[in-house]
Parts: structure tokens; sequence; C-alpha cells
């Protein structure tokens, strides 16, 4: 590759569409993890020596180019679900990337503004990932294709109980900064020198997944997860509640004896619980019959406020629920809704209804405690550990992928999810209406899975696990103090050429 004639001209926002247009190649289903840090070794290359400005065009294009790849399944719901024609869906997809790619844009120009030569080199895979942890934060946060989640299977990974996604990311990311370095330099002192360091970030990668931080708690839990297979198009259409819940009891009641815990996926049950108290009665006896507590997702009512939540039956005790409090913008809340809601309801009525949840993080599971999630908060790290700090032994998640097709979406939120079990060495169990349903390992590594859109139900067991990894008690502090760290260092030659 030669930088000559790229910086500025229309070359270098060409070639770095291109590269972004290829980023979720690197995750799953497609799974080729090594692009990551070609693609970003490729971009890094290409900001070596540009100026603020042009390497803020070439950050925001590569970001562009990967959201709209990347997350084109949204335009699948609007258009079939909001009752959108495809340009609009297509274009609202767009304001996504183009909102998603100020952030490389911004990691990029900071770069370039205070760092030069090996410094900036050395800053910008810092940058680059602090750029994806802010945009897990700010407006609710969209943590989707960030660079770790690319490594969820692969050697880099072994650094997710220690510093967590974005520690990964910062890994992958400096494995691309030195083959950027390579290709400036090729002399053989810095093929020596990038070698070792490329070696010793492995080793050190290699070492730090053989620490295990949890142990066993307890006996396996015999789990099964159900798929009711149930269209978006059916679920909300009243006259099929019936043929809903047959299909969902007729899977309970085909469960083996012994099983401790059964799954059902988000909103398995669309209609709240005031509505089929006679039903729910039957299924707290049906559990109190055969020792085994039912999970379900199905929508609450508490007064005047609606939750997407998820129900415990445990025997005849009391109900117990766990609220959603991760809400998907514009599908479960509107933000600004005295200038948005009539407009987001002239497409889809009464939707954006739901409350925030509230309480624990955690439903007791013989013995043990489940840390929940639904849908959306397991691809937030910060969600799902909510529940780790408030004594989880393994992990539960449910939810509905239905909304968009044959597409990537269950894939990626698949591996996501393996990236959260290897974050806290918890075995997590997920079960979804259409896809991907599984179990997956505290390795981080999915040992079962159902088809996508089939009917059907996953047995299998778990080893719930007791004890913290570094991540799941201190969260991202100590991944922000290094990459605070690594910036500080590499803006000392600017300090010192000040003095």
């Amino acid at each position: 590759m030669s930088r000559s004639g790229l910086p500025g001209q229309p070359g270098g926002l060409l070639l770095s569409l291109l590269l972004g247009a290829c980023w979720p190649l690197a995750f799953a289903p497609f799974g080729w993890s090594y692009l990551a840090m070609v693609l970003l070794a490729a971009l890094f290359f290409l900001v070596q020596d540009s100026s603020p400005r042009v390497a803020a065009q070439r950050g925001y294009v590569f970001g562009f180019a990967a959201f709209a790849a990347g997350t084109y399944w949204i335009a699948i719901t609007l258009h079939q679900f909001a009752n959108m024609d495809w340009f609009l869906a297509g274009a609202l997809v767009a304001f996504l990337a183009a909102y998603c790619a100020l952030y490389p844009a911004l990691a990029l120009w900071l770069a370039a503004r205070f760092f030069r030569g090996g410094a900036r080199l050395l800053a910008l895979p810092v940058l680059w990932v602090l750029g994806e942890w802010l945009r897990a934060r700010l407006l609710t946060g969209f943590p989707w294709l960030a660079t770790g989640y690319s490594q969820t299977g692969a050697l880099l990974g072994g650094f997710a109980p220690w510093l967590g996604q974005y520690g990964v990311g910062l890994a992958t990311a400096a494995v691309a900064a030195i083959l950027a370095a390579l290709a400036v330099r090729r002399s053989p002192l810095a093929m020596t020198a990038g070698g070792a360091a490329l070696a010793a970030l492995y080793g050190a990668a290699l070492a730090a997944a053989t620490v295990s931080f949890t142990h066993p708690s307890g006996a396996p839990l015999q789990v099964r997860l159900l798929q009711g297979n149930v269209p978006i198009s059916e679920k909300w259409d009243a006259p099929k509640l019936d043929a809903i819940l047959l299909r969902y009891a007729t899977l309970i009641a085909a469960t083996p004896p012994g099983t401790q815990l059964v799954v059902l996926p988000e909103t398995a049950f669309p209609v709240f619980q005031t509505e089929i108290p006679q039903f729910i009665d039957n299924l707290r006896r049906w559990s109190a019959a055969h020792h085994s507590t039912l999970i379900i997702g199905m929508p609450e009512v508490a007064g005047r406020d609606y939750y997407n939540a998820a129900l415990e039956i445990d025997s005849l005790a009391p109900l117990r629920w766990y609220r959603k409090q991760h809400l998907v913008p514009f599908g479960e809340y509107i933000p600004l809704p005295w200038l948005l809601a009539s407009l987001v309801h002239n497409f889809m009525p009464g939707l954006g209804s739901f409350t925030v949840g509230r309480g624990a993080s955690v439903l007791p599971v013989g013995g043990e405690q489940a840390g929940m999630s639904i849908c959306y908060e397991e691809s937030f790290s910060r969600d799902v550990r909510k529940g780790v700090v408030q004594g989880a032994n393994f992990l539960v998640n449910i939810s509905d992928y239905a909304w968009y097709g044959h597409s990537i979406a269950a894939a990626q939120s698949l591996q996501m999810a393996a990236m959260q079990a290897r974050e806290e060495q918890k075995p997590d169990v997920r079960a979804t209406n259409t896809g991907i349903t599984a179990l997956i390992t505290p390795a981080g590594r999915v040992a079962v899975q159902l088809p996508q859109f089939v009917e059907g139900a996953l047995d299998g067991k778990i080893q719930p696990m007791a004890g913290q990894t570094p991540f799941g008690r201190w969260g991202e502090w100590p991944f922000l103090a290094m990459a605070l760290l690594l910036l500080a260092l590499a803006y000392l030659p600017a300090i010192k050429r000040r003095r």
C-alpha cells in the first residue's frame, strides 16, 4: 500500500469507505476476527501523517460505511413493522450510521491534532476504543460493532475477564497500530521491535486466558430453553393469543423430569399477567408439581406503568419480576416525547410506552442467583455486570430477534452474549423467539444452540459459578485508567517539544 497521492485526495476517502464496508466481516456470523486488525492497520496507516481535517474525514467515511453495512437490518423492522417504505427506512439507517461515524472521526481528529509520528500510533488505538466507550454511553448508548466483540472467541479475548471487551478492543487496536508502524518503518530494528511487541501482547493474552477467577457453586442445573418461533405478524394479533399460549404450554409440559429451570423468550406471552390469571395459576401448580422454576418473558402492568419484563414462577411462592432497565430508544421509549411522540406513533401506535425498570437484576433459582437481562441489555457489559455485582452465579437472557428477519442481527447479538459470559466467567443461558437460542460456557464458547426459525426446546446443563473476575469487580475503571496512562505517555513528546 502506498500513501502517495492519498492524503486529502478522493482516493483516500474511497479506500476508507471500502475498509469500513468490510468492517462487519470481522464479526459474527462471518467471524473473520483477524480482519479487525488488518482494517484498522490500514486506516491508521492512512492517517499516520494526515492533517486533523483529513484524518477526521477518513474516520468518518470509515465509520459511516461500517455502521451502514453492519446495522442494515434495522431497516427490515422499520419497513415491515413500522410501515415505512424502503427509502425512508434506509434513510433512517443512514442517519444512525452518520451519527455513529462521529466517534471514529473524533478519535482520528484528536490523534492527528495532538500527536505526531510514533506518538500518534500509540495514541490512535487508545482514542479509537475510547470513542467506542463514549458511543456506548451517550444518548443511552449503542455498542454495536465495538472492536472488542470481534475477538470474542479469539486469542486476544483472553483479556476479557481482566479488562472487559474494551480492554480486548484496545489490544486489538494495538496490534493494528503495530502493523501500521511496521508498514511505515521497514528497517530490521523496527521489524524486530514490532515482532517482539506482538509476541508479548499475544503471550500476555494467552497467559491471561488461563487464570480462573470463579469456581463452581453447588450442583449443575438442568435447564430447558424454549424457542416458540412465533412470527411478529402473529405475536401481537389478539386472535392468535390462545394458539401462542398453547404452543408454549405444550413445550413446557414436555419438560424432562429433573429439569430445574425452564426459560421462555422475551414477551413469549404477549399479554399482561392480569389478563390470564387462570393460566398463570396453572403454571404455578405445574412448577410446584415438577419442582421446576419458570422464567417467562411478558409485559407487566403496575398502576399506570408498563414494563418489558420477565416473570419468575417458583412453585406457589409469590411471583417475582425482573423489569428491563435499559430500554431501546424509539422502540420501547421515545426520547423527547413532547417533540417526537406524535411522529413515532404515526408509524406504530402505542410504541415506546414502556417504563424504565428499577430494582434487582437477579432472580433466585434453585439456591443460586440468575443475572437477568432482556434483549438489548445483553449488548452492554455494564448492564450484564449489574447482576454479577448483586451475586449472580449464572446469566440469563431472553430476546426476540424476529423483528430483524433473516439477517445477521441474531448472530451479532449471540457473539456479544458470549463476550459477556467470558468477561464474567459465568455460564449464560439465552432463550429467544426465533433464535439464536443457546447455552454459553464461562469461557465464552457456544456449547449448543438451536437452529433459527424452528419451534423447539434446548435441554442441557450449566454449572453455576461463584466469584468475580477483575472486570466483574471493578468494571471499566482499570481499562479507563490504562487508556489515560497510555495517552499521557503518548503526549510526553509534545510536552518536551514545547519546553
